[in-house]
């Protein structure tokens, strides 16, 4: 059975910090000449706890970087209404995010070159997860005969990439959760998500899309399916796209 904790991650990093903040506030007063050392060791601990549940090392920044940045805060002269803004905006901004496990992941060029290739020049594409929007613009400059959605579920993310798009007659942008896109009708689906949901988008993929057409993933590949095809991409050392046909 799956760790219920994998569920919103969001929350067990939060939770991590509040449990790393109880244990140093116990341990504190056994080296009180540490000071401030102690907030490293309440972000190092709440990095500990997170990635061994989560098993993403990119929480160790978060969580490590967390507790400075409540420091410096606390420290500051800024007014009390001035958080609940900021909280509202980070909602409104990487909600979707929180909801789909999903963070903000940004394609580069590389990766548009090679679905350019991998795509069909009078095909349908979608992304699903399109932060603003890049892959798709992509394709509809390389295959003009082509029809292309961007499906993004953060309000203000989703509306920057309805923005950017709006040069282009031949792509779609919806708001709205990924799970709710139809694939029926696709030849392509490009993905740039994480780890948490690729087992369940599998079985989505394998339930409504049609035989010899692509799921296209980007970084994370489906757990226990051999991909048709891996490309590597420019950048990070393990950038690639792992290409399944159904």
């Amino acid at each position: 059975m799956a760790n219920p904790l994998t569920r919103f991650p969001v929350l067990t990093a939060l939770l991590a910090q509040g449990l790393a903040f109880v244990l140093v506030y116990v341990l504190a007063p056994l080296a009180p000449g540490l000071g401030l050392g102690w907030w490293l060791v309440e972000g190092f601990l709440a990095g500990a706890l997170t990635v061994a549940v989560l098993r993403s090392p990119w929480w160790w920044v978060i969580q490590i970087t967390f507790p400075w940045f409540v420091l410096l805060g606390l420290g500051a002269q800024v007014p009390s209404w001035a958080w609940g803004v900021a909280l509202l905006a980070c909602l409104v901004v990487f909600g979707g995010g929180i909801l789909t496990r999903v963070p903000l992941y940004l394609s580069n060029t590389s990766a548009w070159d090679a679905l350019a290739s991998l795509a069909k020049p009078d095909g349908r594409a979608v992304d699903l997860g399109a932060g603003f929007g890049g892959p798709m613009r992509a394709l509809a400059r390389a295959h003009p005969a082509g029809r292309y959605r961007s499906v993004e579920a953060s309000p203000v993310t989703a509306l920057v990439c309805w923005l950017l798009a709006l040069p282009y007659r031949r792509v779609a942008v919806r708001w709205g959760s990924l799970w709710a896109c139809p694939l029926a009708d696709m030849d392509l689906v490009y993905v740039f998500l994480s780890p948490a949901p690729m087992e369940r988008l599998w079985a989505k993929a394998r339930a409504e899309m049609r035989p010899g057409t692509l799921l296209v993933s980007n970084t994370f590949p489906v757990p226990g399916v051999e991909p048709a095809q891996i490309i590597p991409l420019e950048g990070r050392a393990d950038a690639r796209l792992f290409v399944y046909r159904l």
